[in-house]
């Protein structure tokens, strides 16, 4: 794929059968879906450093333990360009008014948004750590990829 300047490396890890026109599809199953490949989020990426202008991840993190949730992080990190944004989509604490639908859920981590954000900006080391609404985000592409609306969801915008 030969690539213009203008063009933005867009990554969407864990997309499970979501496929997005645009954007690196990955995810560590194979659903067999094409234009999706197999990435392993908690394991170093394939992605050079600084290479990547957006990331997005929509119900994800939720479900890796906290060490595989740090290197995630930090590959998220290493991998995007200064001024880059990392948009993630989860349940959250502050928002579910069913207790027991999110805890019912298989995930394995609640978060708050100051838990988020205290281990992205104060430990991973990214800028900028801002709740964005559904379908708004700072890189407009990312947004096309927000989904279970009315669930939980609080969407947020990591700037490198």
């Amino acid at each position: 794929m030969i690539l213009d300047e203008d063009t933005k490396i867009l990554l969407h890890v864990g997309c499970a059968n979501r496929i997005y026109e645009g954007f690196i599809n990955s995810d560590m199953k194979d659903w067999g879906v094409k234009g999706s490949e197999m990435m392993d989020i908690s394991k170093p990426w394939p992605h050079e450093d600084e290479s990547v202008d957006g990331i997005v991840s929509m119900h994800v993190i939720q479900q890796l333990t906290w060490r595989e949730l740090v290197v995630a992080f930090r590959e998220a990190f290493r991998v995007l360009k200064k001024g880059g944004v990392m948009r993630i989509g989860c349940p959250m604490i502050e928002t579910e008014k069913n207790l027991d639908r999110i805890l019912g859920w298989k995930d394995i981590n609640l978060f708050s948004f100051d838990l988020l954000k205290k281990v992205l900006v104060d430990r991973v080391g990214f800028s900028r750590f801002r709740e964005r609404g559904r379908r708004r985000s700072y890189l407009p592409e990312l947004a096309r990829a927000d989904c279970r609306r009315g669930r939980g969801t609080k969407y947020m915008d990591v700037i490198k």
